[in-house]
C-alpha cells in the first residue's frame, strides 16, 4: 500500500457514487469505501484516514448523525456531499462539526480542491518532532509506537525519543498516554459512549489495561467517573 499517500474514506450507500469518487481520487490517494456507518467506523479504527467524504442523506442512516460517531474515532476533516442544494442542510452539516460541503453532482476539480484545502491547510510544514506530536494529538486511536512515529517522520527511534524529551519534557510514549487519557475523560463527560467504545476510541483494545491506566492517572476507574457524573447531573447526559 502507498504509505505516503493520503487515505480517504468515502461513505455512501450508492455504490455508483463510491466507485465514481474512488476513480476520481485513486491516482493521488488511497481510497477506502463504506456503505454503512458500522463499516466506516471499522475503517477508521484500522487505517490512518486523512479525510472523510460523507453523503448527507442516506437511505438507512442520516449522514449528519454519523458525524458524531466518526468524531469519537478520528479528527480527520469531514466533507459532506449533499444533493439537496439547501443552505439549511449545509448549515446543519457545519454545526454537526463537518469541515466543509459540496453539492452533488460533484465537480471533480472542486472535489480535489476541497480535499487539498482540508488535508494540506496553508501553514508552514511542521518540524519532525512537532509532526510526531501532531500525529498523537490528532489520532490517539492509532496504534502508535515510538518506532512507528519515528518511521513516519524520518527519524530514528533514539533521535525521536531524545528530541521529543528535549522539547516537551517527556517521552513520546508518556505523551501519548496523557493525550489518550485526556481524550477518554472528555468522552466520558460529553458522550453516552460505553466504556469499551471509549477505550477503543482512544487506542486501547484491552479494556482492563484502559481501566488500570485511567485509575492511575485520575484515582478512579472510567466506570466510577461515569457513575459520579451521572449522580451530579441527575442522570441527564449531554446530547
Amino acid at each position: 500500500m502507498r504509505e505516503s499517500v493520503p487515505h480517504i474514506l468515502v461513505v455512501d450507500d450508492d455504490a455508483s457514487v463510491r466507485e465514481a469518487v474512488a476513480a476520481a481520487l485513486d491516482r493521488n490517494h488511497v481510497v477506502h469505501s463504506a456503505s454503512t456507518g458500522d463499516q466506516a467506523c471499522a475503517v477508521l479504527r484500522k487505517h490512518p484516514i486523512a479525510a472523510i467524504i460523507l453523503e448527507a442523506i442516506r437511505e438507512d442512516e442520516h449522514g449528519l448523525e454519523l458525524v458524531g460517531r466518526f468524531r469519537t474515532l478520528s479528527r480527520a476533516p469531514i466533507l459532506i456531499l449533499t444533493g439537496h442544494g439547501t443552505e439549511d442542510l449545509a448549515i446543519r452539516a457545519l454545526r454537526a462539526k463537518a469541515s466543509d460541503y459540496l453539492k452533488k453532482p460533484v465537480n471533480i476539480r472542486e472535489l480535489h480542491a476541497a480535499l487539498a484545502r482540508l488535508i494540506h491547510p496553508d501553514h508552514p510544514r511542521l518540524d519532525p518532532v512537532a509532526q510526531a506530536r501532531h500525529l498523537m494529538t490528532e489520532h490517539p486511536e492509532r496504534p502508535h509506537t515510538t518506532a512507528s512515529l519515528a518511521k513516519d517522520i524520518g527519524l530514528s527511534d533514539r533521535q525521536l525519543r531524545r528530541r521529543f524529551r528535549h522539547v516537551y519534557g517527556k517521552t513520546p510514549r508518556r505523551y501519548l498516554v496523557e493525550v489518550r487519557l485526556q481524550r477518554a475523560e472528555e468522552l466520558l463527560r460529553t458522550t453516552d459512549l460505553g466504556i469499551e467504545q471509549i477505550a477503543q476510541a482512544v487506542g486501547y483494545q484491552n479494556v482492563a489495561a484502559f481501566d488500570r491506566t485511567f485509575k492511575r492517572a485520575f484515582g478512579v476507574t472510567p466506570s466510577e467517573l461515569r457513575d459520579h457524573l451521572n449522580r451530579v447531573s441527575g442522570g441527564k447526559r449531554p446530547n
